[in-house]
């Protein structure tokens, strides 16, 4: 089975920076044909568990494989919140021979879901690294709101991996509900002692062209 779709279009050297569930230029018709194109590829080389297959979409609706990930995602968080899943426990039962869970295999899409990922980078200063310690750290939270970390006041971000320091995934009724809850989130995002991208994910949850759902691979070029 599919899953639905995740729009990863906002995108900085090739790295995603923000996702979304469903997404905006998705129809039903559409949604069909790449939903049905991923589960036959699935079943022709013989795939089992959780996988991730990757489209372009161009601006006349036609679609493109790029290639597959045979494995979990960073985003897949957005696909837990709008269809109400954990898909880390489903591989874990897929992996132990288990049957689909009856929700996940008639699951559908109830809610709109976004994830901005927040990185030790100073957005000011060309998105440079900004390894260091953090002096106070205090994450949003209440309905609607999940945050994956592992940082916390007083933890030092090492300059030798990926900056990645936390994923805010947001949840609405609607998509306009997620975004002004986005809003919020960020706004009460605190982390001092580094700099971070929370600035820059609130300015584009401000943009125009983003609210509106008219955006592509260029945003992030056209934005900064």
């Amino acid at each position: 089975i599919h899953l639905g779709e995740r729009d990863c279009s906002i995108q900085r050297r090739n790295q995603k920076v923000i996702e979304e569930c469903p997404s905006p230029i998705m129809t039903s018709s559409l949604r069909k044909k790449m939903g049905g194109a991923a589960v036959k590829l699935a079943k022709a080389i013989g795939y089992e568990n959780v996988g991730t297959m990757e489209f372009l979409v161009d601006d006349k609706g036609h679609f493109y494989f790029m290639e597959m990930n045979t494995r979990i995602q960073v985003e897949h968080t957005i696909t837990e919140e709008s269809f109400g899943c954990d898909l880390v426990k489903e591989q874990i039962r897929i992996a132990a021979g288990e049957p689909l869970s009856k929700h996940i295999a008639h699951a559908q899409s109830r809610s709109h879901a976004i994830q901005c990922r927040i990185n030790a980078e100073d957005p000011a200063a060309n998105f440079q690294p900004s390894p260091g310690r953090i002096k106070f750290y205090y994450a949003p939270g209440g309905r609607g709101v999940r945050i994956d970390s592992h940082v916390y006041t007083g933890y030092t971000v090492p300059p030798y991996y990926d900056s990645l320091i936390s994923k805010i995934i947001t949840v609405g009724a609607t998509r306009e509900s997620a975004i002004n809850r986005m809003r919020r989130a960020l706004d009460e995002y605190y982390v001092t002692g580094i700099k971070t991208t929370v600035p820059f994910h609130a300015a584009i949850m401000r943009s125009g062209e983003f609210r509106d759902g008219k955006y592509d691979t260029g945003f992030v070029e056209r934005m900064m």
